[in-house]
């Protein structure tokens, strides 16, 4: 894993682009988790033509009340 060097001392983590994976400095970035607002554009084309898909197919039966909440 290429990973580049942190500043000395400090202990910020490393977050990376999820489209072009370059390795953002912080969270302040304004088109934040992406480095820049191509790679949104990139990512929101990707949702639009349906190259994200589910895993396993929705299951139309499911139910949120099968699920117990604890309290």
């Amino acid at each position: 894993m290429n990973t580049p060097p942190k500043k000395i001392g400090t202990d910020e983590p490393l977050f990376k682009c999820p489209s072009c994976k370059a390795f953002l400095p912080n969270t302040s970035v304004p088109s934040f988790p992406f480095c820049s607002d191509r790679c949104r554009l990139i990512d929101l084309g990707k949702w639009l033509d349906g190259s994200y898909t589910t895993s396993r197919p929705i299951d139309p039966t499911g139910n949120d009340e099968d699920i117990q909440h604890k309290h």
